[in-house]
This record gives structure tokens, C-alpha cells and sequence, in this order.
């Protein structure tokens, strides 16, 4: 199954950014959702996590 794990802030974060609910989120995450908002809340997400990502030294 598809899913894009992001932690519980984040999706917060998400949901505020476009005006949805975190079941809206969540939902869109697991793919069972595929507007194009639901495709631009993936996007988000994968921005974000690359963001976070990035913070992480070695």
C-alpha cells in the first residue's frame, strides 16, 4: 500500500497550510484520495519531509 508517513506535527502543519482537516490529510497521504489538492498535499508533505531531512547531520 502507497502511504507517505509523516510525523503528527507535520500533518498539522498540512492541514493548516490548506484550510483542511487532518482526516483530509490523512487520507490524502494514504492515497485514497487523488484530487488535485490531494496531490498537492503529497507534494507538500514530500517538500516538507526533504526539509526535515536536511537537517540531519552525519
Amino acid at each position: 500500500m502507497k502511504k507517505i508517513r509523516v510525523h503528527p506535527e507535520i500533518r498539522q502543519e498540512i492541514a493548516k497550510e490548506f484550510s483542511v482537516t487532518r482526516q483530509t490529510v490523512d487520507m490524502s497521504l494514504k492515497c485514497v484520495f487523488n484530487s488535485d489538492k490531494a496531490k498537492s498535499i503529497r507534494k507538500r508533505a514530500k517538500e516538507l519531509l526533504i526539509k526535515e531531512s536536511e537537517k540531519i547531520e552525519y
